[in-house]
Parts: C-alpha cells; structure tokens; sequence
C-alpha cells in the first residue's frame, strides 16, 4: 500500500493539524476534525477559530424560547466557531454522539454524521434544540460553515507538507482552550511548535 492509499484509509474520524508553512489563510494555525472522507472527497471542521459571535447571538435569530433554556441551563456564553470557508451561513451541531436522543438517530438516520465511537455532528434545527436543551448534556459547539475537498485532494497536501495527520482525541475538541489547540496538537506528535519544518516527505525537527 502506497502512502496515498494509506492515507486514505486513516484520515477519518482523525485531525489535520496545519504545517507552519500553510499559505491558506483559511487554514493558517488550524486544527481540522476530518469528520469523513472518502473516494468523494473529505469533509473537516475547524476546531480552534472561534467567531466574534456567540452561542447566545445565534439561537437568538433562532428561537427566544430556546435562547431562554440555554441562558438557564448556562449553557448561551461559548463562542461559535467557524468551521470553515465552505457555505459560512451553514450551521452545525457538533456533540458527544450519546447526547443525540436514539429516536433522532433513527429519525435522522443518514443526516447525523457519527466522527469516531464519541462524537456527532449535524445540521437540523431538531438536533439543535435535543443538545441545547438537554438538562444533562454534555459539551456541544455551534459551528458555522465547514470545509471540503475533492477526491485525492487532502492527500495530495498532505503529501506536499500543508497538513501533519493526527488521531482523533475529544479533549481537542471540547476540553483544550481553543488557543492552546494548534500548539498541542503538534505537541502530541511529538514536536516542538516553532522548532520544525515542513517539506514534501513529511516534517523535520
């Protein structure tokens, strides 16, 4: 198995953890949850860019009822976060997959994307209201946007040096501040941030 292969068989559930040397400033110091991928392509979150927005300001445009249990539950003050250049006005519940009420899973069977044993990501105003109201739940993001790649794509970067894989760990997502996200995660593979570089065969102390 060749590495391109390898890669497509290991990229998902996992992150993309941005090489210094990425020109995109879309994903410039990102950490990316490769929520799916594929022979179509690959679809990713960013987990470290919170919006200037909150969860509050959003279920506001939402819903004032729900924006009231949120309040309550305190549950209203997170920062949204911004997924992604890819359709920015889209917005995704990302959660703990036991969050996700089983009737909505079965309900929702196909739209409600399953990332690894623990996580869940989804876009209907159903899920919303499930996570967001749950007297009992665990951490959620809203999320806006996302970003995509066509087929082969995400491997060709990663062959030329943009992206360093990684496995996929829920204290990334969830529990690290968001600015301590990016140096961690290099960190956890086994590098120093700002003491290594990127070339086409991988990365170099």
């Amino acid at each position: 198995m060749d590495r391109t292969e390898d890669l497509a068989t290991s990229l998902a559930p996992g992150f993309l953890v941005a090489a210094p040397n990425m020109g995109d400033p879309n994903f410039a110091g990102s950490v990316v949850l490769i929520a799916d991928h594929g022979l179509q392509g690959s679809l990713g979150f960013i987990v470290n860019r919170p919006a200037p927005i909150s969860v509050s300001d959003v279920l506001a445009q939402v819903d004032q009822g729900l924006l009231r249990d949120a309040t309550a539950a305190g549950r209203s003050s997170a920062p949204v976060l911004l997924g992604g250049p890819v359709q920015p006005e889209r917005l995704w519940v990302m959660c703990y997959h036991e969050d996700v009420p089983r009737a909505l899973l079965e309900e929702e069977k196909g739209e409600i994307i399953r990332v690894g044993r623990e996580l869940a990501l989804g876009g209907s105003r159903d899920l919303l209201e499930a996570v967001v109201r749950a007297a009992d739940g665990g951490p959620f993001h809203l999320v806006l946007g996302y970003a995509g790649w066509g087929p082969l794509q995400v491997e060709n970067e990663v062959n030329a040096g943009a992206w360093l894989p990684s496995a996929l760990q829920r204290d990334l997502v969830f529990e690290v501040p968001f600015a301590d996200r990016w140096n961690e995660a290099v960190k956890r593979l086994g590098l120093m941030p700002g003491e290594f570089s990127m070339s086409g065969g991988g990365a170099k102390a």
